[in-house]
């Protein structure tokens, strides 16, 4: 079965993201690890990780995992995410919503989608997702559901940002941001600008300065890591070095902060300049909170970034969800009808068994080339025959009927498959409503290894 945990922007303040998020890049292992250690120690068939994906980005922090047993992995989860954000254990399963099979594929390919973004429909989600996917496959953590699922979740977005798009539009969180700051500075086709930082957000907002007419010469880059003359030579702006950053800031009109690497801007490099505005774009904060107390300056974070989204695209909005709707229903009509690949490789395995012995014996008594020729003619036939069958199943497995198969094919063949079936695959079925109520808090799911305190069962 499908289980997943998710921690995002739309249950948590960012704050509380950020330490979540704390060594996310080393869960993966970690899973694995704790995984490998327990499933000597649990009772009964089944295994405790088949699979895993991790998306953590800046607004959220998921996992999604390919399980035969729901409640043990979702206390594995929450250990390890313990672990790595070195938070109370308690703490993390406050934070987090777990749901099991339909209800992740139809939040995941919102998610996709951008639907479930701060800035609906910005474009840097998709890229996330495939990321973290291409990453798990890399390192061989995926599983043949958990392909399934996000490939799936792939078509659906582009199916979104093509045929409804909503909101953001496909435009990324940085160009949100600098529409808010270019409506501060009267504009930006003047404006100095130093970017701290030279990940993601600082390529994405580079591109988007010189895309409304900023010049290379108005962009300086700042990098804690040293990076700055690598990332300025491939995009062609200035290289600051880290010791000129208050000379620099003091300089600049907008200063856009997303190294990542903590508290970077203080209120003393800005102290008594004129109209600057700053836009703090990582989940963890480069810039003092002292900084938006300074006269003339102006503190954007991502928080800032959120808007409702306009009646002009409610309609657009609307037809996003039916998609998504649509391609969770094919996903779960081939969840199904792999429930069925059992059955029809033991029916071609029996089939394939006989005909062989009957070859053989052909091969005995015929002359070689008659021999060869009805052997080419008879599995010819068989396939033919083998193939409405097959036919058969995938249609009957997406109009749910894949349990009915399975218990026919027993009674006409007397080959019995329930035990090549994981347990809980049937579960990823029409027995779930796609309601949101089918995500639960983590702590009600599996009992917390410590006791909470009131005041901690109350924060969310």
């Amino acid at each position: 079965m499908l289980a997943a945990l998710r921690a995002t922007h739309e249950h948590l303040d960012l704050e509380v993201l950020d330490a979540l998020t704390r060594d996310a890049a080393s869960l993966p292992a970690l899973l694995t690890e704790l995984a490998a250690a327990r499933e000597e120690e649990l009772e009964g068939p089944g295994a405790l990780l088949r699979g895993q994906v991790v998306v953590s980005t800046c607004n959220r922090l998921e996992i999604y995992l390919d399980t035969d047993r729901f409640h043990d992995s979702i206390a594995l989860m929450l250990d390890a995410v313990a672990t790595t954000s070195s938070l109370p254990r308690e703490q993390v399963a406050a934070c987090f919503d777990a749901a099991v099979d339909t209800p992740v594929a139809e939040h995941l390919y919102a998610v996709t989608s951008g639907l479930r973004s701060l800035v609906i429909g910005e474009a840097e989600i998709a890229g996330q997702v495939r990321h973290a996917y291409e990453t798990a496959r890399a390192q061989g953590r995926t599983s043949t559901l958990l392909h399934d699922l996000f490939q799936h979740a792939f078509r659906c977005g582009k199916a979104v940002t093509t045929q409804a798009p909503v909101g953001a539009a496909g435009r990324s969180g940085a160009a949100i941001a600098l529409d808010l700051a270019a409506a501060q500075l009267g504009g930006l086709a003047d404006a100095r600008v130093i970017v701290i930082g030279t990940g993601a957000y600082a390529r994405l907002g580079v591109a988007e300065l010189q895309r409304r007419g900023v010049t290379p010469a108005q962009i300086g880059v700042i990098s804690l890591s040293g990076r700055e003359d690598v990332f300025a030579a491939s995009h062609g702006v200035t290289p600051i070095p880290a010791t000129q950053l208050g000379a620099a800031a003091r300089a600049a009109d907008l200063v856009i902060a997303c190294s990542g690497h903590g508290t970077v801007l203080h209120p003393e490099h800005l102290e008594g300049v004129g109209r600057t505005v700053v836009l703090d774009l990582a989940l963890h904060s480069d810039v003092h909170p002292g900084v938006a107390d300074l006269a003339g300056v102006s503190v954007l974070g991502l928080a800032d970034l959120r808007r409702e989204l306009p009646p002009t695209d409610q309609a657009a909005y609307a037809q996003a969800q039916q998609i998504v709707a649509e391609h969770v229903a094919a996903f779960t009509a081939r969840c199904e009808a792999r429930r069925l690949d059992p059955a029809t490789a033991a029916l071609r395995q029996k089939v394939a068994e006989a005909a062989q012995a009957e070859i053989e014996r052909l091969h005995r008594d015929a002359a070689a080339e008659t021999a060869a020729q009805v052997e080419r003619s008879v599995r010819r036939i068989l396939a033919r025959v083998l193939h409405e069958p097959a036919q058969h199943a995938r249609r009957i497995a997406a109009e749910g009927g894949a349990e009915q198969y399975a218990q026919a094919f027993h009674t006409v063949f007397g080959i019995d498959i329930t035990a090549a079936a994981p347990p809980g695959t049937a579960r990823t079925g029409a027995e779930h409503t796609g309601s949101e109520q089918q995500w639960m808090r983590a702590d009600r799911t599996v009992p917390p290894v410590l006791a909470m305190t009131e005041a901690e069962t109350s924060q969310r």
